[in-house]
């Protein structure tokens, strides 16, 4: 039996598909977000972004308090490494705090509360990093993380 030879369509489509699979896989390594440098100056930048967190966290207001939680998360990519565990550490909290009232269909304070009760374990060190994070904040960028804004 005569074995068959591809047809010149087949080998053309073949190396055609080829050539389009080659391009995206350059295209994906090309244009792929690279990792984010970290650096005092970039975190400074982040920080600046999460001036009204605190407030946000205080008035419960769901329009604020997504955006400047995922602004603080960014943070924890470009962290330097002298507080990037303590920023980690914080963003991390707060995110899960965050979490839990969003996720709350009804009394969201009532839902801060009780979600800073099971974490009260967590609170030593969470306050540590915290004050850490606030202390680099005014070494590095001269900023303080605190607002004096209070829910009427």
């Amino acid at each position: 039996m005569a074995a068959t030879r591809p047809n010149r369509r087949s080998l053309i489509t073949f190396a055609l598909v080829l050539a389009a699979l080659a391009a995206v896989g350059i295209g994906v390594w090309v244009f792929a977000e690279k990792p984010q440098t970290r650096s005092a100056g970039k975190l400074c930048e982040q920080l600046a972004r999460v001036d009204t967190l605190s407030t946000s966290i205080v008035t419960l207001d769901p329009t604020t308090l997504g955006p400047q939680v995922a602004e603080l998360k960014r943070g924890a990519s470009v962290a330097p490494a002298d507080i990037q565990a303590q920023f980690t550490v914080l963003a991390t909290f707060v995110e899960e705090i965050a979490d839990a009232v969003r996720a709350s269909p009804v009394d969201k304070k009532a839902t801060l509360t009780s979600a800073l009760a099971e974490r009260q374990s967590r609170v030593d060190e969470v306050t540590t990093a915290g004050q850490a994070v606030e202390q680099w904040s005014l070494a590095n960028c001269g900023t303080s993380l605190r607002t004096t804004t209070t829910r009427r």
